[in-house]
């Protein structure tokens, strides 16, 4: 195609987004019938019919809004504006993940499975190669004291394919350290000289979610690509994404991995942990943010979304619960199952926030999943196109 052609699915879109734009004007200066919701945007969820569940969505995205324009018994729900994109409620069965996406997860999971010898960990304080695909982040700091090296391991990730890890948002755009610089993988004691066991790589790019903002709880997840790839072994593998919406059932035991605080220490940089968690419903979850604050300000200003994760650790004792804390964020939820070939791990969330550590509130997760098309556009386009 030409530059400056326009093909048969831009003007569709163009068009779409232009006929949205209008009706949401309609229905904001009160010219229209359509409905219009304030403040919510884009992921956010929403009810194009009463009772019936939907997703705020860029109207371009949207294949039912065609044929909502076309019918005069369809009433849009409009969610309000995105940088001047239009974003109207979707009904849910829109909001779903593409099948060439999951297609890849499933393909790439089976590649890796095949060809590495996974085992399952037995304890609560990590042993070797227990989480292979965990990942530390380094911070260049100029307060750093001597004894805790070049960098400040202050996140978690997870790899996901040789160049290609998966964090949280807020790691990335720090407030107090800035961008990470360097990944570590291959140790548990993140302050041992490096070894020939030691894997680090120097980030290359990071891509951050387009829709998350730091004064916002939502959409808390990046990508980060190191300049050369990490070499698989015992000790470094990568995890399975999770290809499904819907929750974990609260029988399945859930693991949560970091180098975060303890119930003895601040901080843990010589020991990876891992704590145990089960599901906590989204509407559950939700009604117990609904009464928390941060401050003076509400916890969620929308609640929890179903692009979130809710969890909480297993009771130690009266007081205490198993828990990701300060320092663990980014890291991986995941669980693991069995297969043919071997065990697999598959990472379900993304430490996100939470109230106290081990406190009876659950901790917030980004569900992978939800964003699985956005991380195969970016991590395995070639593989994307080759199934479509």
């Amino acid at each position: 195609m030409a530059k400056g052609q326009l093909g048969g699915t831009g003007i569709a879109e163009t068009c779409t987004a232009i006929l949205a734009l209008l009706l949401l004007a309609l229905a904001v200066f009160g010219g229209g019938s359509e409905g219009y919701i304030d403040e919510l945007f884009e992921g956010d969820p929403c009810q194009p019919k009463p009772g019936t569940a939907g997703v705020c969505r860029r109207a371009h995205t949207c294949g039912w809004l065609r044929e909502a324009l076309r019918s005069k018994d369809e009433k849009i729900v409009n969610c309000g504006f995105e940088h001047n994109v239009a974003i109207v409620c979707c009904p849910s069965e829109e909001a779903s993940v593409k099948n060439s996406s999951l297609e890849v997860a499933v393909k790439v999971c089976e590649r890796y499975v095949e060809a590495l010898d996974f085992h399952i960990l037995s304890g609560v304080k990590a042993d070797r190669g227990d989480v292979p695909f965990i990942a530390a982040l380094g911070y260049k700091l100029e307060s750093l004291e001597p004894e805790e090296g070049p960098y400040k391991w202050a996140c978690g990730s997870s790899l996901i394919a040789p160049s290609f890890l998966l964090t949280a948002a807020h790691c990335v755009v720090s407030k107090s350290y800035g961008s990470p610089q360097m990944v570590r993988m291959g140790t548990l004691n993140l302050l041992t000289v490096a070894n020939d066991e030691v894997q680090d790589r120097t980030v290359k790019h990071i891509i951050t979610h387009p829709n998350y903002k730091p004064s916002r709880r939502y959409d808390d997840i990046a990508l980060i690509e190191v300049v050369s790839p990490f070499l698989f072994d015992q000790l470094v593998k990568p995890v399975c994404l999770s290809t499904s919406l819907e929750d974990v059932d609260s029988t399945q035991l859930l693991l949560a991995a970091g180098w975060g605080q303890t119930e003895t220490r601040s901080s843990s940089p010589d020991a990876l942990f891992i704590a145990n968690l089960t599901t906590v419903p989204i509407d559950e979850c939700g009604k117990q943010f609904g009464k928390v604050t941060f401050g003076k300000k509400k916890a969620l200003t929308h609640g929890i979304r179903h692009s979130q994760y809710c969890a909480i650790g297993e009771a130690l004792d009266e007081l205490h619960r198993s828990d990701t804390c300060e320092g663990d964020s980014g890291g991986p939820l995941y669980y693991t199952a069995d297969s043919d070939v071997a065990e697999k791990y598959y990472q379900v969330g993304i430490t996100s926030f939470g109230m106290n550590c081990g406190s009876s509130v659950p901790s917030v997760y980004t569900r992978v999943t939800f964003y699985l098309d956005w991380i195969v556009s970016h991590v395995w386009p070639e593989m994307e196109a080759s199934t479509r």
